[in-house]
């Protein structure tokens, strides 16, 4: 009787363990494709400020565009109404 109690336990902790990883899998899944998403804006700005950066101040003007607004606007944001 006193085994049988102990396996019971064993498997319950099993349990809980394994739902524990699933779990703690789950999120460093989403922490990655966080970080991902993250990585891909860094890249595309980066790339992005280096092509304004490129450019003299009547290039930018004629895209309209300001030096202050090169950031910005590398990063994603836009001055547009959605």
């Amino acid at each position: 009787m006193g085994t049988s109690r102990t396996r019971f336990r064993s498997a319950a902790s099993l349990f809980w363990l394994a739902r524990s990883l699933r779990t703690a899998a789950g999120l460093i899944r989403m922490g990655g494709a966080a970080l991902d998403r993250w990585l891909d804006t860094r890249r595309a700005a980066s790339a992005a400020l280096n092509d304004f950066r490129t450019m003299n101040e009547r290039e930018l003007l004629d895209i309209g565009l300001t030096r202050v607004d090169v950031n910005r606007v590398a990063w994603g944001a836009s001055d547009r109404c959605p």
